[in-house]
């Protein structure tokens, strides 16, 4: 049996253990939330080395993606230098040839996504999504400063890449608990000046931004991408209006892992980044492609 750990800066209450009978091998997945505390994460990280077969990283990334770009993220690569035997993934293999996908899914349901607005809530954390919903004949919103850095503006994709070239390599240096929500602050709603906010057909990306700042906003669009959302999250969303939700990830008993968590499941299965026809190979193979989810039917 295959023995899978996600180490996350995130809360402990999102902690899980599942066990996954697959075809090509029996997985235990973990996930330990380190509540935000960086030196707990390496700590954890440092023990598991060679000691399990894949490790993910959640709630830092190892660069932010700019296109071609990719600038370092500190905190994400100060945690890879814990790790030396054992592969370790952020998300961004999944994030890159996965979830892009979810635009062919909305199609196939017969969803012309041609001219629809939409917000992904940070650009430099799902590019390759907010790029294959441009390339789809969305208008695409970058909400990275409005959620970031709380700057009451979001950008048009093509500004907001001009912008982020100049900047992102000072940006990158601020501390990550000042960018994204870690470990209790997951748990708290955030503020956003509202009319900074527009009105958007699409709202996706991180689940932690979205539950964060814009739960308000959810029942108003008509299409909801994201992943890492839990049983209790799709009660919350059902509550408020949403009606539709697509997830980029599969849904297993613990609810809708991240997307490190499911990478580092297709690594510890013979998955290769530099092999991108590996990442779809196998979800093709396990039905993890990205799923449309009929919000109404959960209980």
């Amino acid at each position: 049996m295959l023995r899978v750990v996600s180490v996350s800066l995130g809360t402990t209450r999102r902690d899980f253990r599942e066990e996954l009978d697959l075809p090509q091998a029996k997985v235990v997945m973990e996930r330990i939330g380190c509540q935000g505390d960086l030196s707990l994460a390496a700590q954890i990280l440092s023990s598991l080395d060679g000691q399990v077969a894949a490790l993910g990283l959640g709630g830092a990334n190892f660069y932010y993606h700019l296109g071609n770009r990719r600038i370092p993220c500190p905190a994400g690569r100060h945690l890879v230098c814990r790790v030396s035997k054992t592969p370790l993934v952020d998300g961004s293999g999944w994030k890159q040839f996965i979830e892009p996908l979810a635009v062919e899914v909305l199609q196939g349901y017969g969803i012309s996504l041609a001219g629809k607005t939409a917000l992904v809530v940070s650009v430099l954390d799902r590019y390759w999504l907010a790029e294959s919903l441009s390339l789809a004949g969305c208008k695409v919103l970058a909400g990275d400063a409005l959620f970031g850095l709380r700057l009451p503006c979001v950008l048009p994709l093509s500004l907001f890449t001009k912008i982020a070239h100049l900047t992102l390599p000072f940006l990158a240096r601020l501390p990550l608990h000042f960018l994204y929500p870690l470990g209790p602050a997951q748990e708290k709603p955030g503020r956003i000046y509202s009319p900074s906010i527009p009105q958007v057909d699409i709202i996706a990306g991180n689940w932690h931004f979205i539950c964060r700042y814009l739960l308000p906003y959810l029942s108003k669009s008509e299409i909801l991408i994201t992943c890492g959302t839990n049983k209790e999250d799709l009660r919350l969303l059902k509550q408020v209006g949403v009606k539709y939700l697509l997830s980029t990830t599969p849904l297993w008993k613990a609810g809708s892992p991240s997307a490190n968590a499911v990478e580092a499941v297709l690594m510890a299965l013979g998955a290769k980044k530099e092999e991108p026809t590996t990442y779809i190979k196998l979800a093709r193979e396990l039905r993890w492609l990205p799923k449309l989810i009929e919000l109404t039917t959960i209980e």
